[in-house]
């Protein structure tokens, strides 16, 4: 993927103006694409696997765009969850290059095309190539200026706004809200889910000033009837009287399986021909990886991307709850973490830890926060850090003392998922 990792080094510089003129000089792709854009900070992989796997199970055929990937690039682009094959992403590849490099020589003010503006190019490419029935589409930072934001929705899904890109999107909840919802387009329905107050706001007032028809999973009847290690049960009754289950582990991929349903119906009220028993089946059978992920049971070995501020506090609640049900005495921690993040953050995982060994991710967007700083701030907390490099080191040591989890940084996971079964691991 030679184009997209040199093109890496010109960072994520948002705004529309590129990735416009790129489509346009590949034949404006995205036009006659059918999509649903999904948008948020936690929950957008998820939700996108949800609905995607349900609009399978309907019979459409279906493209999914969703990033960053843990293993291998061909993750991010799939049609009926299957990656795009190496030869066709070089031989598109190579097609979007050239047209990002005509439109840097005729638009040298706008700067370089970025990787994400490239990828998500590639993409429509591939999609219509494919003749796809729909697209999922998950943005990659923010909304209002994400490249993925150059489409005409069928359906606009927002999942939980929280803390995170702040350098990016704004210092408060309430900037960042107002760029998620900049994918709200004038009278097409949005689906919102659990919000903070602030961001709720916003997303309503957003959603009522363009005449966008607004669904609340919160004003939707949903109920949830608990997840353990086998998975999770909630209640749909508008849809079934019988109980749904999904795959996916911890109360917050109930919720990301509520507002995936609420979805789901809204897009059969407007014509898809997606069955009730499509939804069970796309609750029931989605998978997404690295997130709340049992790669063993014994000893137990949990995967999680969780990297911001609401991640992590889900995922503490979600190890907390999990803690009872195995009876453990504490959690061994792996963890990384990228450079721009707030050491702070540990401060949510540092009452479950009853030990933490810090590494780093064999590659990232950013550099990633030197093992031995994190050792030094959870020890001022009167905590022991070991470091232990690399990453596949670190979990050897943390397997003396399960139940153990990998978390702090998805390209974290995506080190350690390679190394797996080089550890004698395999995956459930």
């Amino acid at each position: 993927m030679n184009a997209a990792t040199s093109r890496a080094r010109f960072g994520s510089h948002l705004g529309l103006e590129r990735i416009a003129l790129v489509c346009r000089e590949l034949g404006s792709p995205q036009t006659g694409l059918r999509f649903v854009h999904v948008a948020g900070t936690n929950g957008k992989g998820s939700v996108c696997a949800f609905i995607a796997r349900a609009m399978m199970s309907a019979g459409y055929k279906v493209g999914k765009f969703t990033s960053p990937h843990l293993i291998s690039y061909n993750e991010r682009i799939t049609v009926n969850e299957e990656p795009i094959a190496d030869t066709t992403l070089k031989d598109l590849g190579e097609k979007v290059e050239r047209a990002c490099r005509k439109v840097e020589a005729s638009h040298p003010e706008l700067g370089m095309v970025t990787e994400f503006e490239y990828c998500t190019a590639l993409a429509f490419c591939f999609f219509r190539q494919m003749n796809v029935d729909v697209v999922v589409l998950e943005t990659g930072l923010g909304g209002r200026l994400d490249a993925t934001n150059v489409v005409e929705p069928e359906l606009c899904v927002i999942t939980p706004i929280g803390h995170d890109h702040m350098d990016r999107l704004g210092p408060t909840l309430t900037d960042i809200a107002r760029e998620k919802a900049g994918i709200i387009k004038s009278g097409v329905p949005v689906v919102v889910a659990y919000q903070r107050e602030e961001a709720h706001a916003v997303l309503r007032h957003t959603a009522l000033g363009c005449g966008a028809p607004l669904h609340l999973v919160a004003e939707w009847a949903y109920e949830p009837l608990g997840w353990g290690l086998s998975g999770g049960r909630l209640r749909l009754p508008e849809l079934s009287s019988t109980e749904f289950s999904v795959r996916l582990l911890g109360s917050h991929q109930l919720d990301n399986a509520a507002t995936a349903a609420l979805a789901l119906q809204i897009l059969r009220e407007r014509g898809w021909n997606i069955d009730t028993e499509d939804i069970r089946t796309g609750l029931a059978e989605a998978r997404w990886p690295g997130r709340l992920e049992v790669v063993s049971r014994e000893p137990l070995v949990l995967l999680d991307g969780a990297h911001n501020q609401e991640g992590l506090e889900t995922l503490a609640a979600a190890l907390t709850q999990l803690e009872e049900q195995v009876g453990g005495s504490g959690w061994t921690f792996v963890f990384g973490m990228l450079g721009n993040k707030d050491l702070a953050l540990l401060e949510i995982l540092l009452p479950l830890g009853r030990r933490f060994v810090f590494t780093q991710a064999d590659s990232g967007r950013l550099d990633p926060m030197p093992p031995e700083k994190m050792a030094a701030y959870v020890q001022t907390r009167g905590v022991k850090g070991e470091v232990c490099l690399p990453a596949a080191a670190a979990l050897r040591s943390a397997l003396l003392t399960p139940p153990v989890c990998v978390c702090g940084s998805l390209y974290l996971i995506g080190t350690i998922k390679r190394d797996l079964a080089d550890l004698g691991i395999v995956t459930q």
